[in-house]
């Protein structure tokens, strides 16, 4: 084995998205994978079936007590806050699925915690290191179409029909889904100043697991934003939308316009509209490969790299206190301030890569 190990807590469905992640490091000899905490035993024929030689173990103690050096957990949410501060009280690295915690309060000591011993942790979602946004980033930076002063974003999805926390534990769609466009318009623009929510339940009863489950908890949010910068946001989030064809980020500016195409968790590239051009242009995504679960690479490299991450830990809390005021203003039907501020993170991409030759889409644009 050579490089950082990486160990596992958590077996549900974005496991494997990890795993994908982790499979890239390990050929380039920066990573070996350690112990994948799966507490149900029941499932281990399933997960060998699909990864023989996993070495599967039935409590997080014992992924925290082996050698690696960085550990992914990706249980429900409602164990996260725990199983972060347990990681890193064991020295650990962490890299933890969204929401890092339920709250901004029960977030911060994990940050502050991670900063006391020199830590890094990394909170999905990870939006801002796939390289086609950190492109559109750029471009925006640059005044490609202005000031900025309207977005849109939506993401959504049907729910869940295998977890029963995704609609009863009181995550909801705005820290289930919504988060995303959280982070990469607050990336954008800027901080969020002030808040103003709705929710509603479109479904009132799911099947799930095999089982009726009734008084669940909101499905659909709609939320709007104004940003510190005085730009305005509109951010849609459902667990009830069952298809959508529209761009998955939409900025206007005061000399253009940008789109981002698919969703900004897996982005087919964007679309710029520029005053003095008169037409749009199109941009193919740069890396038609890179995948969700980056934060695990990027916690990888910058171990290996002894460099910062490209994960700041007050933009997350920014995000935190954003969904805590967007749930006192749907219950309380009023505009909720936000008092933190965060830096817009440096996020240019100089771009070297012809996008006329990708010609092999299995490997990152930056191993063609």
């Amino acid at each position: 084995m050579s490089g950082v190990g990486v160990g596992v807590i958590g077996a549900g469905n974005v496991l494997w998205a990890y795993l994908q992640v982790l499979d890239r490091l390990i050929p380039r000899g920066v990573a070996w994978e350690g112990p994948i905490c799966a507490r149900r035993v029941q499932t281990w024929p399933e997960i060998l079936a699909l990864r023989p030689g996993a070495r599967l173990v039935e409590s997080a103690d014992e992924v925290l007590a082996s050698d690696v050096t960085v550990v992914a957990i990706v249980t429900s949410p409602d164990a996260h806050a725990e199983l972060v501060r347990r990681a890193l009280e064991a020295g650990k690295h962490v890299v933890c699925e969204k929401p890092v915690a339920m709250s901004r309060a029960e977030a911060e000591p994990l940050f502050a915690l991670a900063a006391e011993r020199g830590l890094h942790l990394l909170a999905a979602p990870f939006v801002q290191l796939s390289p086609s946004f950190r492109d559109l980033w750029t471009r925006v930076a640059d005044d490609a179409i202005g000031a900025v002063h309207s977005t849109r974003g939506l993401y959504g999805n049907p729910g869940s029909t295998w977890a029963e926390w995704f609609h009863t534990a009181g995550v909801g769609p705005l820290a289930e889904a919504g988060i995303y466009n959280l982070k990469s318009l607050t990336a954008l623009v800027g901080p969020v100043a002030e808040v103003y929510a709705a929710e509603a339940t479109a479904l009132a009863s799911r099947e799930i697991a095999g089982r009726m489950i009734e008084g669940l908890d909101p499905d659909v949010s709609h939320v709007v934003l104004r940003h510190a910068s005085g730009a305005l946001s509109s951010v849609v989030s459902s667990q009830a939308v069952q298809r959508y064809r529209r761009p998955g980020l939409e900025l206007y500016g005061t000399e253009g316009t940008a789109n981002l195409l698919g969703d900004d968790w897996d982005p087919l590239g964007f679309e710029i509209w520029r005053n003095a051009d008169g037409c749009w242009s199109a941009y193919e995504p740069l890396d038609a490969t890179w995948l969700w679960a980056d934060g695990l690479r990027e916690a990888v490299d910058a171990v290996v790299e002894g460099r910062s991450p490209m994960s700041h830990g007050d933009h997350d809390l920014h995000l935190l206190e954003v969904v805590d005021a967007a749930r006192v203003s749907a219950r309380e039907g009023r505009v909720v301030e936000v008092t933190s501020r965060h830096e817009i993170p440096d996020l240019r991409l100089v771009v070297d890569v012809d996008r006329h030759h990708l010609h092999d889409h299995t490997r990152p644009f930056d191993q063609q």
